[in-house]
This record gives structure tokens, sequence and C-alpha cells, in this order.
């Protein structure tokens, strides 16, 4: 039987709140060089030079914002079980980790020496394995490939006027293939939740999985960065806090992604990308303007 974990996360609201000392920690863990026969994944600094621009955007102050370089998968695990005594996050309201690397078939990222699984290393931030982030949002952005499928595309006519822009652009791949309310009969009620009140709730609520392709597909890199991260950046620069969430942000990411359109050689000519998300979040998740923790 687990232990009750203790939490300041109010169950009956409706959006997380964003309103602590520290907005959260973010961490990213950026792979260039391997050595387990993978090709060096050149551009992936520039990833790195936008994501250390903009996310202070989204209230992450520079100084929470760790960047990780060419991490084995020992390396990787020790980063995570650190988490645990790091008394900080107590004090944020979330935790992103951002993974810029190869990966494969189902969600197997590449470290510097071997690969490991997505959802294995995410079991590291449930709440019995992290309390302090028990109830908190936990967001997880994978730049790599999921395999080594191409995306042709469809051609579509749209009878609505106006003007359409395509990116065109040359590429790699990200892969070593290529270089609280209830429902009760129907009807909905809402439990009052006391002061002290102690409830049960899952271990896997309060994620969110954000990927740089569909399953199966490869990710498009060049030297001037993913197709991926430079979108999200790109989005994060122009969005509006008050009134687009985390779900609002993702999804102009996934239209920005799928106007892109691949410049290479044979068969990796003319090829599209579509990221995709995946949320168990149970509250809304909006990033409102705060002033930056010196």
């Amino acid at each position: 039987m687990f232990s009750t974990i203790r939490t300041s996360v109010d169950p009956s609201s409706k959006r997380y709140s964003m309103e602590s000392r520290l907005r959260g920690k973010v961490l990213i863990f950026n792979h260039r060089e391997f050595t387990n026969g993978y090709s060096p994944r050149v551009g992936t600094e520039k990833d790195v030079e936008r994501l250390l621009q903009t996310l202070p955007l989204l209230g992450y102050a520079r100084e929470h914002i760790k960047v990780f370089e060419n991490q084995d998968a020992s390396g990787i695990e020790a980063i995570a079980g650190k988490l645990k005594t790091d008394a900080e996050l107590t004090q944020c309201d979330s935790l992103v980790v951002f993974f810029l690397t190869h990966g494969e078939q189902n969600d197997r990222l590449v470290a510097r020496d071997e690969t490991f699984h997505l959802y294995e290393f995410i079991e590291h931030f449930t709440p019995a394995a992290l309390p302090a982030m028990a109830g908190k949002p936990k967001l997880f952005v994978v730049q790599a490939c999921r395999g080594g499928r191409l995306d042709r595309g469809v051609q579509l006519q749209s009878l609505v006027s106006g003007l359409a822009s395509t990116l065109v652009t040359r590429f790699r791949f990200d892969t070593g293939s290529f270089v609280g309310a209830n429902l009760v009969g129907g009807r909905r009620y809402t439990c009052p939740v006391q002061d002290n009140r102690i409830f049960s709730y899952p271990e896997f609520a309060d994620f969110l999985i954000a990927m740089s392709s569909h399953h199966g597909h490869v990710s498009f890199r060049n030297a001037q960065g993913s197709w991926y991260i430079q979108e999200l950046c790109n989005v994060i620069e122009s969005f509006d806090p008050d009134d687009e969430s985390i779900l609002d942000i993702l999804t102009a990411t996934n239209n920005a992604v799928s106007r892109r359109v691949s410049n290479g050689d044979g068969r990796r000519n003319n090829k599209k990308q579509i990221s995709s998300f995946y949320s168990t979040l149970t509250k809304k998740l909006f990033f409102m303007p705060r002033p930056l923790q010196s």
C-alpha cells in the first residue's frame, strides 16, 4: 500500500496553478555525437539556441533551464533520479523535459551509447517516484524520428479563396536509418472537495508528451535545426498567453510543421511531416505572464 502524498494542488480547479515563485524547471537533453554507430545530428545546436531564447517567454527563468550534452543512458537515468532530492521542485508549478536525439520504432530514444524507452523513462516522474510534482503538469517534448517511414502527403484543393504558404527545406533524418468530476449513470455530478481531503489519483495523470513526428515516421532536420523545434519556437514567440493554452500552442505547431515540404534526393524529396501530442493533463494549462525571478 502506498503512503499518502501531500500536495498543495487543488483537485477541483479547472486550471493548473502557474503562480508559484518558480514557473518550473526545464531539462534539455541534447545529443549531437554518438558512440553507437549513429550519425552526428548536425544542426541540433540551433534548436538549443532557439529554446534558450524562447522558453523564458513562457515564464521559465534562464537559470532554471539546464542543457545536458551527449549523455549516455546511465547519465540520463542519474539526472532524473537526482530530481527526487531537489528541494526547489516543491516550489515549482511545472517540469519540462526535452529530448533532441535520434529515435527508433516504438518510441525508443538514442542516448550517446545505447537506446532507452521513452515511457520507461517517464516512470521517474509519477507521484510515487517524484512526490514534489504530484498533481502538477509534466511536459515531455521529443525531437526524434519514430521509425523510417516517409510521409508522401496528399494533394488537397481548397475551395476557400486566400493565400497558402509552403516552406521547402533540405533536411536530415533523426533516425539511425538515415543520415474533480465523476460520470455516473450517464449524468455528471461534481464532488465537493474539502481541505486536507484524501482522494485517489491516477499515477500517469498530468503528463503531456509532444512528438516531432507521427508514429513510425521520420523527423526532418537540417543545419538550421529541426522542423519541429524551430516551428515550436516560432509559435511560442507569437502566442497570446491570456488566450492560448499549451494545447493551442502545440496545435499551432502541428499546423506549421504540416506546411513544410522536404527538398532532398530521390525518395526523400517532396515529403511531409506532422507532429503529434498525447495528453493526460487534467486541467487547462496557460502560461500567464509573470515577472521572472532573478
